[in-house]
């Protein structure tokens, strides 16, 4: 966690909600900021786009590049986000190699993946739109200028919001587990802390509080029968459970208290 440090594994008192609200606002400063750059790389993208059909009447071309162009951005993310939320504590132990281990396995295991299912999403958006306008017959100007449009207004703002917050969140996960396994302590715990409001959803409200061994799962409830999650936003939990989450874990061991400030 951003501002964990060692000797409060044990035997400390842990206000829950005032840790959620710690690493939330940290989240929203580095999801606002990808949440902008997203809105106008989507535009430029589109721009990229209505230039390429004009030339070729079709975006055939436009998938790798949209790959290339979302990396440039979501890689410097991940690092950003990772090294707030837990390896500065990392340096401190003089483990700074671990910052690009974690950085490469990090983009290995979920940032590629993420990478490709955002560019896929958008390029079928973008077809989806040519075969739609191209079907009016309202000539070539039209259709390039309907592929651009696409790419901007409520629609991309709703969706830029939602990649942010998802793709922050499974970063700053990340670097807090990753973080909190390689101090390697004895009875080491890992506790759910939701969010516990009306947008949290109802899977997530009873894990509140549920608390399992490092090395195991978490059961979330979900519609098809529970899913075994190591953490908020592993997406082994699925679209479901990962989308839009705003849960975090607490690291304790069983001499530490966590306390509700709402009790």
């Amino acid at each position: 966690m951003a501002k964990l440090k060692v000797k409060q594994f044990r035997g400390s008192k842990y206000d829950a909600r005032r840790e959620i609200a710690e690493q939330n606002r940290l989240r929203q400063s580095f999801e606002r900021k990808l949440s902008f750059q997203l809105i106008t790389e989507f535009a430029k993208i589109g721009d990229i786009c209505r230039r390429e059909y004009m030339e070729r009447r079709s975006i055939e071309l436009s998938g790798n590049l949209i790959e290339g162009r979302l990396i440039s951005i979501l890689e410097p993310h991940y690092r950003a986000v990772i090294d707030a939320f837990g390896l500065r504590m990392l340096r401190n132990q003089k483990l700074e190699s671990r910052f690009e281990e974690l950085i490469r396995d990090y983009m290995r295991m979920f940032g590629l993946v993420a990478v490709q299912n955002i560019a896929k999403t958008t390029r079928k958006k973008l077809v989806e739109v040519m075969l739609m306008a191209d079907a009016e017959g309202m000539g070539v100007a039209f259709v390039a200028d309907a592929i651009y449009q696409s790419t901007r207004g409520q629609y991309t703002k709703l969706r830029s919001a939602t990649i942010a917050r998802t793709e922050t969140h499974n970063a700053a996960s990340y670097a807090n587990h990753s973080v909190a396994k390689s101090l390697d302590l004895p009875d080491l715990q890992k506790q759910w802390v939701s969010v516990s409001d009306d947008r949290t959803r109802s899977n997530h409200a009873q894990m509140n509080g549920k608390i399992v061994p490092m090395d195991e799962d978490f059961e979330v409830p979900s519609e098809f029968g529970p899913r075994r999650m190591s953490r908020p936003a592993d997406p082994r939990g699925g679209a479901a459970n990962v989308i839009n989450c705003r849960c975090v874990l607490l690291y304790v061991t069983p001499e530490d208290t966590v306390f509700d400030e709402r009790d």
